[in-house]
C-alpha cells in the first residue's frame, strides 16, 4: 500500500462510566492553529508567496460564451492582495456585522469574497447554488436569505431566470453583488462584484478579528424540522483546522508531499464538507486547490475526469456516489487511470459509507495502473461541528468506518437501547442556531455535548483501534407490524453492497408492515452495462426489464436466511436522483430516509 503521511500508531483513549457510558478521547497531540480564519492567508502570503492557493475556470463566462475560457489561478500572494481590496470595498458598501450570502457554485470570486467578508468583520452565508439556478419555487432562496438576516447575495446575473432577483426583492434592504459586469436589468441595487475591489486605502488587521466572533452562517438540510442556520465561529473553523491537521505527521507530510496537496475538488462550499473540511482545511495548510467544475453525477463527471487528467492530484475526496462513477470512469477510459493514479497516496469519502464492492473496483484500477493499493480515508461529523468529529487517520482497506475521534476533542457514547448514542464536546463545535434559542439549548446535554443524533458503534468491540462504524440516525429506526425495530443503517448497506453497485442508494420502507422494501438510486454505469445500452438514462433504465431482472436477481441472493427485520422482500428502483431542493439529501450528505419515504410513497 503506497506510503501516506497519516501519524501512527492509532491510539484512543476510553473512560467507561458506570452507566454504559463511554468518553473517547485522541492522545495525540493538537498541533498548533491560526487564531482565526483569515490569518493563514498573509501567513502564506509571506511564506510561500509563490505557491499556487486556487485555480478554477470561469462558469458565468464560459456559459455566456458558449465555450471554455481556461483556467484562471492565484498564488497565495495574489490572492492575499485581492481579498484585501475587496475587503476595503465591501466595507465602503456594508458595515462589521452585516451578513453577505453567497448562492453561486464554487469559484475563485466565490472564494475571494468568503475571505474579504471574514476580513471585514462580517459574516459569509454560504446558499446552495440550486435555490438560485435550479430553484422550482423562488421562496426557498427567499427563506434561506431571510433566516440569516443578508444585507446582500452574491448571484450569477445570467441565466438565474429571475429567480434570485425575486427573492432578493423581498428582504428587506438586500442588495445583490453579480458576477456579471453588464448591466443586470431588474436587479434591485445590482453592483458587479468586480467594482467593488478597492486597490488603495488601509485594510482591515487580521489581527483583530476576535476568535468568538462568527464567520459564517451555514444552512442545515432541515432533515429533522424546518432549517437552521449554524453559527460558525473563526474559533470553530480554525480549531478544526487545525484537529484536522493534528492527525498528519509533519515529517512524514513533508517527505511524501514537498508542494503539499495537491486536490481537485467538486464537493459545493454551501455545505461543511466542502466548504470546510476541505476549502478551508487545505487553505489553513497553505495548500492547492483546482476548483473542479464537475460534479459527483453522471452529468457532472466528464468534466471531473478531464480535471483529473489535468491535474493529476496527490489526495482526492468526494462522496460516494461520486467515487462509485469514477470507478466506472477509470474502467473505461485508458487515459484516466495512469494520470489520475500518477501521484495520488490518499483516497477519501465522506458523507456516507463506501461499499466493499466499489472500493475493491478502485483498488484493482489502481494495482492494474501502478502496481499497489492506496488507502481509503473517511470522516465523520456535522455541519455543527465544523464539521470533522472523526476520521480514519490510518491505512486502511476496511470500508464503512467513520474512524476514531480527532485530537481535542471529547466523543460521548452514550446508551440508548441496544445502540450508542454519538455526543462531542470540543473548540470546533457551534455556540448554536442563529435566533433560536430553545433549539439551541435542545441542541446539548447538561455536560455540554452536542447531540449528533447519531448512532454509533466499535466495528470489533474487543478492538477499540479498529475504529467506529455509523450505526443509523437514532430518528430513523422504525418498527414493522409485529412490533420489531428495523436498524435501517444496517439495511441499507448490506441492500447497496448486496446488489453489486446497481444502486449507489437506497431507502428502506416498510413501517407499520409486514415487512421491508426498498426504493433504490440506479448507478447509472452500472444500470447500463446490465442493459447493454449506453444511450439510456435513468428513467428507462428504471423500467428495463434486465436492470428489474438483475436488482431482482442480487435481492433475493443477499438477504436470504436474514431475519424479517433486516431482509428487503422488493424494491423499486427510481427513475431519478435525490433531490437536494426537496431535503432527500442531509447537510452531512446521506439519504433523509424520512423526507425521501415522504416525498416518493407514490412510487
Amino acid at each position: 500500500m503506497r506510503a501516506t503521511p497519516y501519524v501512527s500508531p492509532v491510539r484512543i483513549d476510553i473512560e467507561r462510566r458506570d452507566d454504559g457510558t463511554l468518553l473517547l478521547t485522541n492522545p495525540h497531540p493538537l498541533r498548533d492553529g491560526f487564531a482565526n480564519a483569515v490569518a493563514p492567508l498573509p501567513h502564506w502570503a509571506a511564506t510561500l508567496p509563490d505557491r499556487l492557493w486556487l485555480a478554477g475556470t470561469d462558469p458565468v463566462a464560459d456559459r455566456m460564451t458558449g465555450r471554455s475560457s481556461g483556467w484562471r489561478s492565484m498564488t497565495y500572494r495574489q490572492g492575499w492582495s485581492r481579498v484585501q481590496a475587496l475587503a476595503r470595498g465591501l466595507l465602503a458598501q456594508f458595515k462589521p456585522g452585516d451578513v453577505i450570502a453567497v448562492a453561486t457554485g464554487n469559484s475563485l470570486d466565490h472564494a475571494l469574497l468568503t475571505y474579504a467578508a471574514m476580513l471585514a468583520g462580517m459574516v459569509i452565508a454560504p446558499i446552495t447554488p440550486a435555490y438560485a439556478l435550479k430553484a422550482r419555487d423562488p421562496r426557498r432562496l427567499h427563506e434561506a436569505l431571510a433566516l440569516v438576516g443578508a444585507r446582500a447575495v452574491l448571484v450569477d446575473g445570467a441565466g438565474i431566470d429571475g429567480a434570485a432577483t425575486r427573492a432578493a426583492a423581498w428582504v428587506a434592504d438586500a442588495g445583490l453583488i453579480t458576477l456579471t459586469t453588464g448591466p443586470a436589468a431588474g436587479l434591485r441595487r445590482a453592483m458587479p462584484l468586480q467594482g467593488l475591489f478597492q486597490e488603495t486605502g488601509a485594510a482591515p488587521d487580521p489581527a483583530a478579528i476576535k476568535a468568538e466572533a462568527p464567520a459564517k452562517y451555514m444552512l442545515t438540510s432541515g432533515s429533522t424540522g424546518s432549517p437552521k442556520a449554524v453559527i460558525i465561529t473563526h474559533a470553530n473553523l480554525a480549531r478544526n483546522a487545525a484537529q484536522i491537521r493534528s492527525t498528519f505527521d509533519p515529517e512524514l507530510e513533508a517527505g511524501l508531499w514537498p508542494d503539499g496537496i495537491i486536490m481537485a475538488n467538486h464537493l459545493p462550499w454551501s455545505h461543511s464538507l466542502g466548504g470546510n473540511a476541505v476549502f478551508h482545511m487545505l487553505t489553513t495548510a497553505g495548500v492547492s486547490l483546482w476548483i473542479d467544475p464537475g460534479s459527483p453525477t453522471p452529468e457532472g463527471l466528464p468534466a471531473t475526469v478531464a480535471t483529473l487528467k489535468q491535474v493529476r492530484p496527490n489526495y482526492h475526496l468526494t462522496v460516494p456516489l461520486g467515487w462509485a462513477l469514477l470507478a466506472g470512469a477509470l474502467e473505461s477510459d485508458p487515459e484516466l487511470a495512469p494520470a489520475f493514479f500518477e501521484r495520488l497516496s490518499i483516497m477519501q469519502y465522506g458523507g456516507a459509507s463506501l461499499t466493499q464492492d466499489v472500493y475493491q473496483r478502485l483498488q484493482a484500477s489502481a494495482v492494474a495502473t501502478c502496481g499497489e493499493e492506496i488507502t481509503v480515508a473517511a470522516g465523520y461529523g456535522a455541519t455543527e461541528t465544523a464539521p470533522t468529529v472523526c476520521n480514519v487517520h490510518w491505512p486502511n482497506r476496511r470500508m464503512g468506518l467513520v474512524g476514531l475521534p480527532v485530537p481535542g476533542l471529547s466523543l460521548k457514547l452514550v446508551p440508548v437501547g441496544d445502540r450508542m448514542e454519538a455526543r462531542v464536546k470540543g473548540p470546533g463545535i457551534t455556540p448554536g442556531y442563529l435566533g433560536e434559542h430553545q433549539k439551541t439549548a435542545e441542541a446539548y446535554d447538561h455536560e455540554g455535548y452536542y447531540l449528533l443524533g447519531d448512532a454509533l458503534k466499535f466495528a470489533e468491540p474487543d478492538s477499540p483501534e479498529v475504529g467506529l462504524a455509523f450505526d443509523g440516525r437514532l430518528s430513523e429506526t422504525f418498527k414493522l407490524a409485529n412490533g420489531s425495530w428495523v436498524p435501517v443503517g444496517t439495511v441499507r448497506l448490506a441492500l447497496v453492497a448486496g446488489l453489486g453497485g446497481l444502486i449507489s442508494d437506497a431507502v428502506i420502507c416498510g413501517e407499520g408492515a409486514d415487512g421491508l422494501t426498498a426504493l433504490g438510486f440506479l448507478n447509472l454505469k452500472v444500470a447500463r452495462d446490465v442493459a447493454g445500452d449506453d444511450s439510456l438514462d435513468l428513467a428507462a433504465l428504471s423500467t428495463h426489464p434486465a436492470v428489474i431482472e438483475a436488482a431482482n436477481t442480487r435481492l433475493a441472493a443477499c438477504m436470504a436466511g436474514k431475519p424479517a427485520t433486516q431482509a428487503v422482500i422488493a424494491i423499486r428502483l427510481l427513475p431519478d436522483h435525490p433531490s437536494l431542493e426537496d431535503g432527500e439529501i442531509t447537510d452531512k450528505g446521506y439519504l433523509n430516509q424520512a423526507r425521501c419515504r415522504q416525498n416518493r410513497n407514490a412510487a
